[in-house]
C-alpha cells in the first residue's frame, strides 16, 4: 500500500514537471510580448522624424531680363556680403537705348525752350518780308485784272484773258492771307497749346530715359543678403531668360531643422515642445532643441533618404526645430529628430 502511494506521488511530480516544461516558455513568450507591446506604446508616444539642416534665411536670385552673361564674380561656396556684386550682363544694347533717350531729351528740351521764349527776331523779319512780297504780287494781279476788265468793255481783249487774270488774282489773294497769318503768328509768339505740347514731349522723353535707367539696374546682380553661395547656375557667355535662376544664397549663421513627421504621428507635436536631434556625424552627441513651427497641412514627402527601401509615396507634416547650438551642423546635413 505504501509503495502504491509512493508511485502516485512520483506520477504527479512527473506530470507537473512536464506541464512546466511545456507551458513555461509560452508564459515567458507571452510576458515578453507584453513587454514588447508596452515598448511599442512608449515608442508611439515619442514620435521621431527625419530632418535636414537648412538656413532660415535663404534666397534664390533670378534674372529679370533676357540677356547674355558677361562676367560672374563668385563661385559656389564663396562667402559674400550684402550688396556685393555677383554678376553682370552684356549692356551694349541697353547703353545704345540710353544714348537715344538722351538725344531725344536734348531735342525736346530745345523745342520747349523755343516755344517758351517765342520766335527769333530773324524769323519775325523773314515773315514780314514774305508778307510784303505777297502783298506786291496781289496788288499787281489786282491791277492787271482791273485793266483787262476795262479793255473787255471795249472788246480789246477776250473773255478768256480776263478769266485767267481773275484766277491769278485769286491765287495771289490766298497767298497774301497766308502771309498775313504767318506774320501775325511770329509777332504774337507761340500759342499756349503749342507750349504745352512741347512740354509734354520733353516730359515723355525724360520718362523714357528713366525707364531705360531702371532696366540697366537689372543688368547687374548684387547679393540681397550676406551669406554663402549655395548654388551658381550660370557662367560667362551663357544666355538667360526672364525668371532664369542665377544663384541661391543662404545664411549659415541662421540654421534650423526642417523635419517631416509621418501623418500617422500628426497631432503629437506642438509648438514649444522640446526635441532632441541626433546625426550620424556626431554619434555620441544629443543636441537639444525646441519646436518653433508646426505646419497645419499634410503633403507628400520631399526629403531624400539613403534607404533604398524607403517609400516617397507617404504624406508628412513639416515641422521646424530650433537648436540651442547649431554650430556643428552644415547646411544640407540629414538628422533624426525625437520629440520628447
Amino acid at each position: 500500500m505504501r509503495d502504491k502511494r509512493l508511485f502516485v506521488v512520483v506520477i504527479v511530480i512527473a506530470v507537473v514537471a512536464l506541464l512546466l516544461a511545456v507551458l513555461g516558455p509560452l508564459a515567458l513568450n507571452k510576458d515578453k510580448g507584453r513587454q514588447e507591446h508596452g515598448s511599442a506604446v512608449v515608442t508611439s508616444r515619442t514620435p521621431t522624424a527625419k530632418g535636414v539642416v537648412e538656413s532660415s534665411e535663404e534666397t534664390v536670385i533670378s534674372s529679370q531680363i533676357q540677356g547674355v552673361v558677361s562676367q560672374v564674380f563668385v563661385a559656389a561656396g564663396d562667402t559674400v556680403t550684402k550688396g556685393q556684386l555677383l554678376l553682370e550682363f552684356d549692356t551694349a544694347k541697353v547703353r545704345a537705348q540710353l544714348q537715344q533717350a538722351n538725344a531725344s531729351i536734348a531735342a525736346a528740351k530745345a523745342r520747349l525752350a523755343e516755344a517758351q521764349t517765342g520766335f527769333r527776331g530773324e524769323d519775325v523779319s523773314m515773315a514780314e518780308q514774305k508778307r510784303q512780297r505777297a502783298d506786291a504780287v496781289y496788288r499787281q494781279a489786282r491791277d492787271e485784272y482791273d485793266r483787262l476788265q476795262r479793255l473787255l468793255a471795249k472788246d480789246a481783249v477776250t473773255v478768256l484773258e480776263v478769266n485767267r487774270a481773275r484766277e491769278h488774282l485769286e491765287v495771289a489773294e490766298a497767298q497774301l492771307r497766308e502771309a498775313d497769318a504767318n506774320r501775325t503768328k511770329f509777332r504774337s509768339g507761340q500759342r499756349s497749346e503749342e507750349v504745352g505740347h512741347a512740354r509734354a514731349s520733353y516730359e515723355r522723353a525724360l520718362a523714357d530715359r528713366a525707364y531705360v535707367e531702371s532696366v540697366m539696374k537689372d543688368y547687374v546682380i548684387h547679393a540681397p543678403i550676406a551669406g554663402v553661395v549655395a548654388e551658381r547656375h550660370r557662367v560667362r557667355g551663357e544666355s538667360t531668360d526672364i525668371a532664369t535662376p542665377l544663384f541661391k544664397l543662404v545664411n549659415p549663421a541662421l540654421t534650423r531643422i526642417r523635419a517631416e513627421l509621418e501623418e500617422t504621428e500628426v497631432g503629437k507635436v506642438r509648438v514649444g515642445q522640446k526635441a532632441e536631434v541626433v546625426a550620424d556625424a556626431y554619434p555620441s552627441r544629443i543636441f537639444p532643441g525646441v519646436v518653433t513651427r508646426v505646419f497645419p497641412v499634410v503633403q507628400k514627402k520631399t526629403q531624400k533618404s539613403f534607404d533604398p527601401m524607403a517609400s516617397f509615396d507617404i504624406n508628412t507634416q513639416e515641422i521646424h526645430v530650433q537648436l540651442q547650438d547649431s554650430s556643428p551642423f552644415k547646411n544640407g546635413m540629414t538628422v533624426t529628430v525625437r520629440f520628447k
